[in-house]
Order: C-alpha cells, then sequence, then structure tokens
C-alpha cells in the first residue's frame, strides 16, 4: 500500500505564503481516479453539453468517476439537471473555484470565504451535501493565499499526475486513450511496477475526450488498473462536507465504506466506429453519393430498356 502522495508536504508552514497541499495520486497502487474538469483556456466551464455523452460512456464501462463542477453553469436547468444525474449515477461531486476576474489580489479573505461558500451552496442545493474536494483555477504564480484559506475552510485540495490534455485531442480522440498506454508502458520500465495516478479530462465540446471514454477504459482495464472514484482513492470515508457553511465531513449512500461505494470496471467492445465528427460527415456523404450513383443507374437501365420496347412496338405496327 502507498500513502496518498501530496505535490506538498502535510507538515510544515502554513502560512498564506507556503503553498497548501493537495492530492496528486491514490493510497493503493493499481487505482485510478478519473476526474472531469475544465481547461483553465477555457470559459465554457462545464458542465456542459457533453457531459451527459461522458455519463454514457461510463455508464457503459460501469465505471465511476469525480466530476469538478463550476456552479456558475447549474443557474442554467438543463446543467443543473446533468449535475443530478451524475450523482445519482455514484459519480463523486467535487467543486472548481474560480475567482471572479482570475484574481484574489483585491479581494479580502472573508470575501474569498463568501464567494467559494456561495458556489458550494448552489451544489448542495441541487444534490444535498456540500463538496469538500475543490480544483482551483490555475493562475500563475500561484495563489498560495487562496489554497490555504480554502483549507482552513475544510476542503481538500486535489491536483493530478496524469494530464491527458486532452484539448489537443479533439480530432483524434483514440489519441487520448494511446497517451495512457504510453503513461502505463513508461511507468512499469521505469519503476518496474504500475503506478497510481489522478487524471484530468475536461468535459467540454472541445475536446475528444467525451469520444475516447470507453476506449480509455478499455486501456485501463488491460494495463491491470482499476478505477476508483477520488474518495476510494484516498481512503476518505467522508468525501463531502455536512453543509457549505460547515467545516464537519460526511459520507453519503456513495462513498467510499458504504453499502453503495463503487469502483472498477469492465470492457466494453469497441464496434468499428469513425472517430471524427469529419469522417462521420465524410461517410455520410459518400453514402449519400453512392446511393445516387445507384439510383443513377437503375435510372439508366430504366431508361434503355423503355426505349427497347418502343423500338420493338413501332417495328411490329409498321
Amino acid at each position: 500500500m502507498l500513502l496518498p502522495i501530496w505535490n506538498h508536504p502535510l507538515d510544515g508552514p502554513s502560512g498564506t505564503n507556503s503553498p497548501a497541499p493537495q492530492a496528486t495520486a491514490c493510497a493503493h497502487s493499481g487505482d485510478i481516479a478519473l476526474t472531469y474538469v475544465c481547461n483553465f483556456l477555457c470559459y465554457n466551464e462545464g458542465p456542459s453539453d457533453v457531459t451527459a455523452k461522458v455519463l454514457n460512456g461510463l455508464k457503459a464501462s460501469q465505471a465511476k468517476a469525480s466530476f469538478f463542477v463550476n456552479a456558475t453553469w447549474l443557474y442554467t436547468q438543463q446543467y443543473a439537471m446533468i449535475l443530478q444525474r451524475a450523482y445519482n449515477d455514484g459519480h463523486l461531486i467535487g467543486m472548481t473555484y474560480r475567482a471572479p476576474g482570475d484574481t484574489t489580489e483585491n479581494m479580502t479573505d472573508d470575501q474569498i470565504r463568501t464567494d467559494v461558500t456561495n458556489s458550494a451552496k448552489v451544489i448542495e442545493t441541487l444534490i444535498g451535501v456540500a463538496p469538500k474536494y475543490i480544483r482551483l483555477h490555475y493562475t500563475q504564480p500561484e495563489d498560495t493565499r487562496l489554497q490555504n484559506i480554502v483549507r482552513d475552510m475544510g476542503y481538500t485540495l486535489i491536483y493530478y499526475n496524469l494530464d491527458t490534455q486532452d484539448y489537443n485531442f479533439k480530432n483524434n480522440p483514440k489519441g487520448i486513450a494511446e497517451l495512457y498506454q504510453t503513461t502505463f508502458e513508461k511507468q512499469l520500465a521505469t519503476y518496474d511496477s504500475i503506478g497510481s495516478f489522478i487524471t484530468v479530462q475536461y468535459d467540454i465540446p472541445d475536446t475528444g475526450s467525451w469520444q475516447a471514454v470507453s476506449d480509455t477504459i478499455n486501456k485501463v482495464d488491460t494495463a491491470g488498473y482499476k478505477l476508483v472514484r477520488l474518495d476510494g482513492c484516498l481512503n476518505d470515508k467522508e468525501p463531502y462536507k455536512e453543509s457549505a457553511t460547515s467545516k464537519k465531513a460526511v459520507g453519503d449512500k456513495h462513498s467510499f465504506g458504504s453499502a453503495g461505494y463503487k469502483e472498477g470496471q469492465v470492457r466494453v467492445e469497441m464496434p468499428p466506429s469513425i472517430s471524427t465528427d469529419d469522417e462521420i460527415a465524410d461517410s455520410e456523404s459518400a453514402d449519400d453519393d453512392s446511393k445516387k450513383a445507384e439510383n443513377t443507374g437503375s435510372m439508366t437501365v430504366s431508361s434503355w430498356l423503355s426505349l427497347f420496347i418502343f423500338v420493338i412496338a413501332m417495328v411490329v405496327l409498321t
């Protein structure tokens, strides 16, 4: 068994100038926690129009993941319903926090606490518990004051050690699964053992992530890894907060250690498929052309047959 890997020591200075600890890998070798969140370069943060497709792919593989949602988008009914579906399907719900204007420089500590709490309240209203796991929007340099404030509020900061960079694979979703395979091969070649990973995918339309779910999970299965939610990844039986205004951690019916907790995956047989929208369009166009050609050929034969009958009739009449 491995201890959870943190990208900063748990002990040591805890002042606002010192980075707060963030989980980057799982406690057990062979475990992988798939997490979905928005790319820091995008403005259309998840949940999005493709989140439902991601959920469909996970369901087909009987796999559970963790979703970090931006509460801003949950005021839209269709996205609120997608969040509720993800929670009811047994996926873990965390929160992405993005400060107004992408900076807390002009915010007081109390203003930060209020803004974070208000975001968590939106999620709590929809699923009945408040998120405890939080992923902060990328800033350069690191916003260490924000990190320490949210940690003091009872949140667990989540990072990752496998970035799929799926925003580079919109037209090549198979490349995402291949990246997983390459990562597993490098891990085995370097350490002669399997590792543990917290991955990051972006559930927005401008990536190939939603198209690659089943293929990626098959690669995970082939390499001998097991998919877990983040609470299973970190051995945490209380992955939520009792409320957005409370520090008290709680579990629910899907949490690690409960009867409703699920982990693992099953392989999905992949039918011959076309991986990109352009190829699908080309295929449909080719089918249309083929049908037109068939129809044209039939019309040509029919025309010649009619002409032949007409000629015979004229000969008989004369």
